[in-house]
Parts: structure tokens; C-alpha cells; sequence
């Protein structure tokens, strides 16, 4: 006799897993990052319920940031490749953690010391507390444009390899795909960016994920080689009907 077969349990249709996930660029990453590169099944989404997340972003609301600020801090983590979820909360949580501590040393400091050495606790107060505040922003624009030079000088070798790979009849983004495995070794920061845009392109469509990464990375040489692409990727059906 025949059975019929059931689904096991936990299993459901492609267009149900893909309503269910959140292919931002900060989450592709964050995959890509945790499984190997020919893996085909999903990994477990980043624990961002933990204690340490909600206590992260509970310090992180005590600091007084403007919308447009918190917007540009941000951009400058991505440009800097922090594309973890809580990377925002973690860089707020670590500069008032610093804010606190320097209250905390020097304003003791000020119980405890001489009449004559309260001047420059309270010096310490402020200093402290000023570096903690603008240090971490200034480590990370710091990385932000580091990253972007690596990624600027690494632009001409995708242009050339690109337009290799079109000219052999790839597809777009199977050039991309190809030029982000053979660059990674040399462009590792170019190569990560590549990945994500691969991956968003397969989930949502190839505009879309070259308009994202030309806003992430936003420089002139990116923003010409993606009108480019967009152009090779639409005569891509028509040369496929001739």
C-alpha cells in the first residue's frame, strides 16, 4: 500500500521563508559571515533577545542623539564594515560606559583628595568624559575612511575583471560573484561588499542590490561602474532574443 508522504515538521514553501527573512546588507553579512561560502541552508538568526542585547540598547537610549546623527553613526559603521545588528547600540553602550567611569574615578578622586587636588579632578571629570564621548566616534570615522580607500583603490581591478567576465558571456551577477572570490585575497573589504550585493540580488533583484551597495559605499569611480552594470544587465535579454 501506499503512503503518502508528509511533510516533516518544521518545513515550509520557499515564498514563506523568503516573506520571513530580513535580507538588509548588516544581516546578509552577518550570514554570509557564519556559514561557509558554499552552504546552502539557513543559519540561526543572531541572538538579539539576549540580556546583553536589551541592556545594550537600553545604555545606548540614555545618550542624547539627534535622529540625523544617529543616521550618519550608522553609515559610517557600515562603511566601516560593522554590519552586526547591535553595532550601533554597542558603540553608544561603550562610550557611556566610558562617560560613567571617568564620573566615577575622578568625581571619588575628588571626595577623597587634598582642597588642593579638586581642581584637577574635576579636570578629569571633564576630560574623561569629552574623550569618552568623541573617541569612539574618531576610532570609527578613523576606519570608516581607511575602509573606504581600500575599497576606492580596489574599484579599477572589479572594473577590469568585470568586463573580463562580461565579455566571456557571464551573466552580471555571476561576474560579481566571480570577481568577489577572486578578489578576496587582495580586496578582502571590496570582497565582503560583493558578497552582500551577490546575495541581495538573488533574494530581491540585481537593481536593487547595486543601488544599495552605491549607497553604502557612495563614492564617484562605484556610482559610474554601477550605471554600467545596470546597462549591461538590461541588454542582457536582448542580446539573449537575437
Amino acid at each position: 500500500m501506499i503512503r503518502a508522504v508528509r511533510p516533516r515538521a518544521g518545513t515550509h514553501s520557499r515564498e514563506d521563508q523568503l516573506a520571513s527573512r530580513d535580507w538588509q546588507p548588516d544581516r546578509i553579512l552577518e550570514r554570509l559571515e557564519s556559514q561557509p561560502a558554499d552552504a546552502s541552508t539557513e543559519q540561526p538568526a543572531a541572538l538579539t533577545d539576549s540580556t546583553l542585547a536589551h541592556v545594550a540598547d537600553c545604555v545606548a537610549q540614555a545618550l542624547p542623539e539627534s535622529q540625523a546623527r544617529a543616521a550618519d553613526l550608522r553609515a559610517d559603521l557600515k562603511r566601516a564594515g560593522h554590519y552586526e545588528p547591535l553595532a550601533y547600540q554597542k558603540l553608544a553602550a561603550l562610550r557611556y560606559a566610558g562617560m560613567m567611569a571617568s564620573l566615577v574615578v575622578f568625581g571619588t578622586l575628588a571626595i577623597l583628595a587634598s582642597s588642593a587636588l579638586e581642581p584637577w579632578c574635576v579636570a578629569g571629570v571633564a576630560v574623561g568624559m569629552l574623550a569618552s564621548w568623541s573617541l569612539p566616534v574618531w576610532h570609527l570615522r578613523r576606519r570608516a575612511a581607511r575602509r573606504m580607500r581600500e575599497i576606492e583603490q580596489a574599484i579599477p581591478d572589479l572594473a577590469d575583471m568585470v568586463r573580463v567576465c562580461l565579455s566571456q558571456g557571464l551573466a552580471v551577477p555571476a561576474a560579481l560573484a566571480t570577481a568577489s572570490r577572486e578578489l578576496r585575497p587582495i580586496h578582502p573589504a571590496l570582497a565582503d561588499e560583493l558578497s552582500i550585493v551577490c546575495r541581495q540580488a538573488e533574494l530581491d533583484s540585481l537593481q536593487t542590490a547595486l543601488e544599495d551597495f552605491e549607497q553604502r559605499i557612495d563614492l564617484p569611480e562605484l556610482r559610474s561602474l554601477v550605471s554600467r552594470l545596470l546597462e549591461a544587465d538590461e541588454l542582457e535579454p536582448v542580446a539573449a532574443t537575437r
